[in-house]
């Protein structure tokens, strides 16, 4: 595997994990889910803000993977389309190295998005505790 495809083939893996991260927020986002956003509320309402907060955790996420994907595209367009990468064999099957590199970019990515979502929630409780 040439070095070229090989970052080619890392960012297109990353690329569509921030595609996965930015449909998420919608894809997920039920009639239930709306509904209740569309009610106006008099006081602080929970689903609303835990909804925003999931919503906010996975564009921040989508938005870092698409950054390092586009960044990634310059390195792929200024590297070597002759010289081969010393990868293991398993890794030589394209399939593979793009599910080598799909997989554990999502488990991190949902892994961030998780925390993000908390830390945020806590603080949007705390902020509607003091309102």
């Amino acid at each position: 595997m040439t070095e070229q495809l090989a970052v080619t083939l890392t960012v297109a893996s990353i690329g569509f994990a921030a595609a996965v991260f930015f449909c998420i927020g919608n894809a997920f986002n039920s009639a239930k889910l709306i509904t209740a956003q569309a009610i106006p509320y008099w006081d602080f309402s929970k689903p609303m803000a835990r909804s925003l907060t999931a919503q906010r955790a996975q564009y921040v996420v989508g938005a870092l993977l698409l950054v390092a994907s586009f960044l990634l595209q310059i390195a792929a367009a200024l590297s070597s389309s002759t010289i081969l990468v010393a990868l293991p064999q398993w890794l030589q099957s394209s399939p593979v190295f793009v599910l080598t590199v799909l997989v554990p970019t999502l488990l991190i990515a949902r892994g961030f998005s998780k925390i993000l979502y908390r830390t945020t929630l806590r603080k949007v409780l705390l902020l509607s505790k003091s309102k």
